[in-house]
């Protein structure tokens, strides 16, 4: 942990200030391990392997998010570094391109990304030269602190979305890519996030389609693909990713192959095709575990993207289908103008007013 990440730090239950306790740093001066103290509430949230761990009390956490957080843990310890380092095509960086990069702030901006996972979208929001701070529930917040720790503008904490430990107001920008839809209550998320987002701050979200847009062959598929969630997101991790990679073979020569096929000579079928953004089979055994280990699963329309948006006292709300939904909004109508998001279709949306 960087000294300068205290600063911005509270307390996730009472929201004072910590009070800091080091009891071992390295030898460019970050924390490795110690603990945050808080006077007020006397909660103490350890700082272990670099990290702090502000989560208030674990043995209060619904089953629903304890399953949902190991599944995690486990795919970032298998997938988290591997994906770094061998520059995996995974959705975020599509989202993320879809982002003008001046909503972030640049140099002196502070922007937090909830549910961070492994660190690969820390590292490309840090290009930027905001000061960014990922936090996350999972395990995967020691595969993001190896990956970004040499970074000086770059923060790992573990923590809560719904309790974040941070001010009102702290933040310049926010996003989260993949996440919320997996809340119990995704919309508490979207109110946890908007408090600690200053006055007219954007947050840029993804959110899983209904698919109430969509042909009633592609709806009978996404009902059969919820049914067998309800078997496989109860099944041990290893288990699940064990049978993700048999079933690898399938999407590839069904899916992934045909799409890369198909891409130059019929690009509108193939942007029709799942899992048609890569030919890896180690990036699709991935999302395929990422598809069927949670075990909470929302999906929105475009009405109630803007509905949860509106609910949560976002204004200016704005909507692209990019397999899926790639949202933006900010904290306050009178916000400066601006897009939240960019204007690239995805090829295969169809788009119901």
């Amino acid at each position: 942990m960087k000294r300068r990440l205290l600063k911005y730090l509270v307390c996730p239950a009472c929201y004072e200030g910590l009070d800091l306790m080091t009891l071992a740093a390295s030898a460019s001066n970050e924390i490795v391990d110690g603990s945050h103290h808080c006077a007020r509430c006397r909660r103490t949230y350890p700082i272990a392997r670099g990290v702090p761990r502000c989560l208030i009390d674990e043995a209060t956490v619904p089953p629903a998010i304890q399953r949902t957080r190991r599944s995690y843990t486990f795919a970032w310890a298998r997938f988290g570094e591997r994906e770094i380092r061998e520059g995996w095509e995974k959705d975020s960086a599509q989202y993320l391109s879809l982002i003008p990069k001046a909503l972030f702030g640049g140099p002196g901006g502070v922007v937090i990304d909830a549910g961070g996972g492994g660190g690969r979208d820390l590292l490309r929001v840090a290009e930027t030269g905001v000061e960014i701070i990922g936090v996350d529930l999972s395990g995967g917040v020691e595969s993001a602190h190896r990956a970004t720790a040499q970074l000086p503008n770059v923060h790992v904490v573990q923590a809560d979305v719904h309790r974040l430990p941070s001010r009102r107001g702290t933040f310049d920008a926010g996003y989260s890519l993949g996440v919320l839809h997996h809340l119990p209550g995704p919309r508490r998320g979207f109110e946890a996030l908007a408090a600690v987002l200053k006055p007219g701050a954007p947050l840029i979200t993804y959110l899983y389609a209904d698919f109430s847009d969509r042909t009633f062959g592609e709806r009978a598929v996404l009902r059969a693909i919820r049914a067998v969630r309800v078997v496989t997101s109860r099944l041990p991790a290893p288990v699940l990713l064990g049978l993700c990679w048999l079933a690898v073979p399938a999407v590839w020569t069904l899916f992934s192959g045909p799409a890369h096929f198909l891409r130059r000579w019929q690009p509108r079928l193939a942007a029709r095709l799942p899992f048609r953004h890569t030919l890896r089979w180690s990036v699709l055994a991935s999302d395929l575990f990422d598809r069927f280990a949670p075990p909470m699963e929302w999906r929105y329309s475009r009405q109630t993207v803007v509905e949860t948006y509106h609910g949560a006292g976002f204004e200016r709300i704005e909507t692209r289908q990019y397999r899926g939904w790639a949202n933006g909004a900010f904290t306050r109508q009178d916000a400066a103008p601006g897009a939240a998001i960019g204007t690239r279709p995805d090829p295969a949306a169809r788009r119901r007013h």
